[in-house]
């Protein structure tokens, strides 16, 4: 390796997620040895159906119709790559790829459903994109791209033993946060409108069902122990049998909310995309995978 390549972060595991082989919708996976998990812009536009030329997403996301659903996140990749100012990583066969994180490209796939939704998309060859992204985005939805990210590069075999530990470091705030909104109205206008529920309006208290839904569609979601930590660290009052501060309240907001977050945006879209609860729960079902489901012993917990 040269002593340019030195100064750039080098990929320690690697591997192709193959979401659709007759489609040819092929991820290239790397774990780096920063910890990041990365995929491979060039990649990530090709299993698009995009050209594979390095500014044809920068000039997708260019466009004005996508514009407003792109998170600040992305706005600020874009800004980078107009200015030809993306990072270099190098894989680890020594070769040189632009990089294009797991959470943006959580973003991307939600910034084309909700655009789909809203009847945004002009042609033909935008909703053959967004049909695309909905079908990764569904296939990663179960168990999270880094999750996905692991298991396909190898990197979850040699994980160090105390990695929940740094995952927990990751995620749960040692000190509980101010109080701040994080789960927009439509999440919970939208599981009314499933359940055929009235909806009380903004800030009036939901049946305690609602927050039993809110774990099993976002909370359980988040990394394997996350949550049980967040029940420890905020337990309910004897009393009420309430929990007195919110879930969120003890992740941290560099890693733990942006996850949480990430969550939702996937969901909403599920719901957007449904008329009922029933096929809300097909999609969410479909989407997750068979051996994810949570039993209902599970749900009220």
């Amino acid at each position: 390796m040269s002593n340019q390549d030195e100064k750039h972060p080098k990929a320690t595991h690697a591997g192709s997620w193959v979401i659709d082989e007759e489609k040819n919708i092929v991820l290239q996976c790397y774990v780096m040895d920063n910890g990041e998990r990365v995929l491979s812009l060039r990649g990530a536009s090709q299993a698009m159906g995009l050209s594979v030329r390095s500014k044809s997403l920068p000039r997708v996301l260019n466009r004005l119709w996508i514009s407003k659903y792109l998170t600040e996140e992305l706005r600020t990749w874009l800004e980078n790559a107009n200015r030809n100012n993306l990072p270099v990583y190098i894989t680890d066969k020594g070769k040189p790829f632009t990089p294009f994180e797991a959470s943006l490209f959580v973003d991307l796939c939600s910034a084309y459903v909700n655009a789909r939704h809203d009847n945004a998309l002009s042609n033909e060859s935008q909703k053959e994109v967004a049909d695309t992204l909905y079908i990764i985005m569904t296939a990663f939805a179960k168990v999270g791209l880094v999750a996905i990210i692991d298991e396909v590069t190898g990197y979850q075999y040699d994980r160090n033993r105390d990695e929940l530990q740094k995952i927990l470091a990751k995620y749960i705030s040692a000190e509980m946060l101010p109080w701040a909104k994080r789960f927009p109205d439509e999440f919970y206008e939208n599981m009314f409108r499933l359940n055929g529920w009235e909806y009380s309006g903004k800030g009036k208290a939901r049946p305690s069902y609602a927050g039993k839904l809110t774990n099993k569609y976002i909370y359980e979601y988040l990394p394997p122990g996350v949550l049980e930590e967040m029940r420890v660290k905020n337990p309910k009052d004897p009393s009420t049998g309430r929990r007195k501060k919110r879930h969120h309240q003890w992740l941290t907001n560099d890693t733990g909310i942006k996850h949480l977050d990430a969550q939702l945006q996937q969901t909403i879209a599920l719901m957007k995309a449904s008329d009922n609860w029933e096929e809300f729960e097909r999609l969410f079902k479909k989407a997750m995978g068979e051996p994810y489901q949570l039993t209902l012993p599970d749900v009220l917990n």
